[in-house]
């Protein structure tokens, strides 16, 4: 651990942020061994506070909350908690300012204003206080304790370049040298003593990712799902290894069990992911024990609802709906990101934080039959990982009839590779719809920088 203090060794001593980030994981580490009854006990204490709040100071939910049932200062329960409305992307995008008090409490910091990354179509912003951050931190650093081995190893970070860079940090971090910097940065470099980061841009070829990665060794890598694949493509095909990799840390992107199996064949290690969204913060971290997800109850809210807004069972699917615990400057109460969950069964491990079994992406990403009904679309994406020409996919429903695959491919397919794709695809999509195969070098990706694997051009209905 580093200290604050400067010549001093040990014992090492921490103040300021760093400080309080510590004393907060100490309080963590003890709340997530809490049954689920004491947790939604203090939960519903902390919503209590938000509530009050956003009904006196944020014009919103003056009226909203009332017509729901809930006055300011009269106890929260969880059947009034039930009745109110959940909020769309589309009413934040109304609400606009009606969302931010006039007013908040100083001991919450500077306030900030951070966008969505736009990759559902309806972008969002909104603002976030410095102590909403603080608690951002508290769970980032919760993630490093469960899943951290070394932080003494190099860290190789393949990702848009960020805007705090230096102009002349980024134009490094666009060639293929990429760029480097003697400690991984942000909040872990003020606690730990952590070793060297290394960073390229995320649109340079598998090819130039795979080389960065063999020149530095590093113990980590850290980037999306979809340039994973790619990479996890390109050395599967030439038996390339990474010695001391320990694990690959991805982020923005869902990232399914064939993923995760292609990662463990080829590079020997595990990924590790979070579920997480610019507005909400950290919503859920993968187990140290499993690839499920642990709600973080201690910052946030998870409901997952069905059809009609109750909840669902352990192993149902339902509707993501979120609220932040500690964001005053734009209170998100019972917000619909656009997600959907699979809930599961207490965990193994044996921590209280409720768990979810798999995020099965955007709630956009749905198959709509010729006869009009919709479902969750899946298809076989380890089988299709497997024909080695095929570095990308992106499926497209066109009509309702017609079903485009579109490839990015290394080379052409043979008529064999070609009669694969098409069983791997009617084998799940059934009859009735036309499919159609597409080729280009790289799947186009969202403003965010984000692949969809699935995608829908047809109007989109209400589930």
């Amino acid at each position: 651990m580093r200290s604050s203090i400067g010549s001093n060794i040990f014992p090492p001593i921490l103040t300021g942020r760093p400080a309080t980030l510590m004393a907060l994981q100490h309080h963590l580490g003890q709340s997530q061994w809490w049954d689920a009854e004491r947790l939604r006990a203090e939960q519903l204490r902390q919503l209590a506070a938000l509530v009050n709040f956003a009904t006196r100071a944020v014009p919103f939910y003056a009226d909203r909350l009332r017509a729901a049932g809930l006055e300011p200062g009269a106890p929260l329960t969880w059947q009034a908690w039930s009745r109110i409305p959940t909020l769309t992307r589309h009413d934040v995008q109304d609400a606009g300012d009606a969302l931010n008090p006039a007013v908040l409490p100083p001991s919450h910091g500077r306030i900030g204003e951070i966008a969505s990354g736009g990759s559902t179509g309806v972008p969002v912003r909104i603002h976030k206080s410095e102590f909403a951050n603080l608690m951002w931190e508290a769970i980032h650093i919760r993630e490093e304790l469960w899943h951290r081995e070394d932080r003494t190893g190099a860290l190789v970070v393949i990702a848009g370049l960020p805007r705090s860079m230096s102009e002349a940090e980024r134009l490094a971090g666009s060639t293929r040298d990429g760029v480097s910097v003697p400690q991984w940065g942000g909040i872990q470099s003020q606690i730990w003593t952590t070793g060297p980061l290394h960073m390229i841009d995320l649109n340079h070829p598998a090819e130039t990712h795979v080389d960065f990665i063999l020149k530095h060794a590093p113990s980590y890598i850290y980037t999306l799902p979809s340039t994973l694949r790619l990479i996890l493509w390109h050395c599967r095909n030439r038996g390339i290894a990474f010695p001391g990799l320990r694990a690959v840390w991805t982020r923005s992107e869902t990232v399914d069990d064939a993923l995760r199996q292609l990662c463990q064949d080829t590079l020997g290690v595990r990924i590790v992911s979070n579920y997480s969204t610019a507005e909400t913060g950290y919503i859920a971290l993968q187990c140290p024990t499993s690839t499920a997800l642990h709600v973080q109850s201690e910052t946030c809210l998870v409901e997952i609802l069905d059809a009609d807004s109750n909840p669902v069972p352990p192993g149902a699917c339902g509707r993501v709906v979120v609220t932040p615990l500690h964001n005053f400057a734009t209170p998100l109460l019972r917000y619909e990101i656009g997600d959907d969950a699979e809930c599961a069964e207490a965990c193994s491990c044996g921590r209280g934080l409720p768990l979810l079994k798999r995020i099965l992406g955007r709630t956009i990403d749905h198959l709509t039959r010729p006869d009009g009904r919709r479902r969750r679309f899946f298809f076989d994406h380890y089988a299709l990982s497997k024909i080695r020409a095929v570095k990308e996919y992106q499926v497209i429903q066109r009509s309702l009839h017609r079903i485009d695959v579109l490839l990015a491919i290394a080379r052409p397919l043979t008529d064999d590779e070609i009669s694969q794709v098409r069983a791997i695809m009617a084998k799940d999509v059934g009859t009735g719809f036309e499919i159609d195969l597409s080729y280009c070098d790289r799947i186009p990706r969202t403003a965010a920088g984000k692949l969809r694997p699935v995608r829908s051009e047809l109007p989109q209905q209400p589930d």
